[in-house]
């Protein structure tokens, strides 16, 4: 069985951190050996030291497999319900005064996963604007993982991802998948209408966004993962993407206190700029 050396573990942890931002934890050094040892064996390697030498030369496929089996994702529809709520309740009455002339509003999901963040602003998106015809909700999801990325595009969830999501919205948005006795949960399958609302595309939280001026953006449960120095970034780029006035959601368990921004706190995990 292939193991992984102390000193190589620390040199994949210089690899992820230089061109991610994330840091991974000496206890996360069993988790890196489990997801990578496969990939070693498929190659036909037999020291991880032979993996980092092939995967600096490889800028390109080995680096996303890299990425893709290092990076963990595990949310669910509505987290944090109370900011859904606050995005229904102020946000979007605010935005519909603010933006009468364009009647165009542009949301970030900037680290989606595999969807349930994006399609739940959708979903609330859509219980909101349905009573305001002629509005555009122009919503944009991004994840470095492209893997994710596509799972979140077919829009298929687990019994357990979408617990939180309110019964009249379940019923008339999710619909069951054919079951199979080798699954643990039901799946449920999005409805195109919601689907068709977000566009996803890979993203480097690391660098800036193509797109600018949106009203909102997320990013919840993600800057957990980044020091200081890559945290600052982070929130320069959002800065930088979001447009005067606009609002930036973190979750519960994060805070800005340790970075300087042009942020105000407005609600728990919720700042505007």
């Amino acid at each position: 069985m292939i193991e992984i050396m102390d000193k190589e573990f620390e040199q994949i942890k210089d690899i992820m951190y230089r061109r991610t931002g994330v840091h991974l934890k000496p206890t996360k050094k069993p988790l890196v050996m489990t997801r990578l040892r496969g990939r070693l064996e498929e190659l036909r390697m037999t020291r991880f030291l032979d993996y980092i030498v092939h995967l600096e030369k490889d800028k390109g496929p080995e680096f996303e497999f890299f990425i893709n089996a290092l990076t963990t994702n595990e949310t669910y529809f509505f987290r944090h319900t109370k900011q859904f709520n606050f995005l229904y309740e102020k946000v979007f009455p605010e935005l519909l005064e603010k933006k009468k002339t364009s009647r165009e509003v542009r949301i970030w999901s900037a680290a989606s996963s595999t969807g349930e963040e994006p399609y739940s602003i959708a979903l609330t998106a859509k219980s909101f604007f349905k009573n305001h015809p002629g509005w555009k909700v122009n919503l944009i999801a991004s994840d470095i993982n492209t893997e994710v990325l596509e799972d979140a595009k077919n829009g298929i969830y687990s019994e357990r991802s979408i617990k939180e999501v309110p019964a009249p919205l379940k019923q008339k948005y999710f619909s069951e998948c054919d079951k199979n006795n080798n699954r643990m949960w039901q799946q449920y399958q999005l409805s195109k209408e919601i689907l068709s609302m977000v566009h996803f595309t890979q993203h480097n939280l690391l660098g800036q966004f193509r797109e600018r001026d949106f009203d909102i953006i997320f990013i919840r449960n993600v800057m957990i993962y980044f020091d200081n120095e890559s945290k600052q970034k982070v929130v320069d780029n959002v800065s930088a993407s979001l447009a005067a006035g606009g609002y930036f959601f973190i979750s519960l368990s994060e805070s800005l206190n340790d970075v300087r921004t042009s942020f105000s706190t407005v609600f728990s995990g919720v700042y505007q700029k």
